[in-house]
């Protein structure tokens, strides 16, 4: 559970800055009933974030969104969309009844077979879709999240690992305060024997819901860690892992960034 909530805090603290799209996830299997094996979905299926982040901007948020589509053999088609609210309430996607139809077009997509050679961070993009001008980070999942229906992560208890943290209210309900800044937490990236640490300038503070929802205001200061990222992957290339310490706990993750996303949101500034 708490490596878990780990990768939670480190999508949500690069995500700050930057759209993430997944492009690699692991073969989706089940034990239940009579049937063991890999699943065929029938359709794109939501893929269950451990967190739901929107990053909240001057015309609007943003929440981009995963979905998996499955064949018998394992095979899959990666697709990332946009969930986009202009009036800047911040409304999330509804996982209530698992609706996997969204409208809107597709961000990125792609393709993940489940055997031989492959390239986890390759990608389609199309630039004329709502939410690309975001993108600037590619995610491979190493392990399976969950997708939606499938309930093997247990989120109330996810959430009780912030119980020592402030509480504010949220639409009524409870949101804890989890501030990210040079004291609490420390960020960097490998690119093979080259390490740098992103500075982190100022005090961001996120609020988490019980649900695992997450707001992040988006300062002035973010496009000091943008620059930072820019230079970074300039000298030293786009393919990187991230690592993340924020109080006690700690993680990696293999990501992929890209540069034109990041000077896209240097522009917003």
């Amino acid at each position: 559970m708490r490596k878990l909530l780990v990768y939670t805090a480190l999508i949500t603290i690069v995500a700050l800055t930057m759209g993430c799209a997944l492009t690699n996830y692991p073969v989706i299997t089940d034990d239940r009933g009579d049937f063991s094996g890999v699943i065929r979905t029938g359709h794109r299926a939501f893929v269950m974030p451990t967190s739901q982040i929107a990053t909240l901007w001057s015309d609007g948020s943003d929440e981009l969104v995963w979905l998996v589509f499955q064949n018998q053999y394992g095979d899959q088609k990666l697709y990332t969309k946009n969930n986009f609210d202009p009036t800047q309430s911040v409304i999330f996607v509804d996982q209530t009844y698992c609706d996997w139809r969204f409208e809107t077009c597709v961000v990125v997509d792609a393709w993940n077979p489940a055997n031989g050679p492959d390239d986890i961070f390759d990608y389609n993009f199309f630039t004329d879709c709502l939410g690309a001008r975001s993108l600037s980070l590619l995610v491979s999942y190493g392990a399976r999240n969950m997708e939606c229906g499938d309930l093997f992560a247990d989120k109330q208890g996810l959430a009780m690992e912030f119980s020592e943290l402030a509480t504010t209210t949220w639409r009524g309900g409870v949101a804890y305060v989890v501030p990210i800044n040079a004291g609490t937490t420390s960020i960097s990236f490998a690119a093979g024997d080259v390490i740098g640490e992103l500075p982190i300038y100022g005090n961001i503070t996120m609020f988490l819901t019980e649900r695992l929802q997450a707001v992040v205001p988006i300062t002035p200061n973010v496009r000091h860690e943008l620059r930072w990222m820019q230079n970074f992957v300039a000298e030293n290339g786009d393919v990187l892992t991230a690592n993340l310490s924020w109080n006690s706990l700690s993680a990696s993750v293999p990501v992929r960034v890209r540069p034109d996303g990041i000077a896209a949101n240097l522009d917003r500034f």
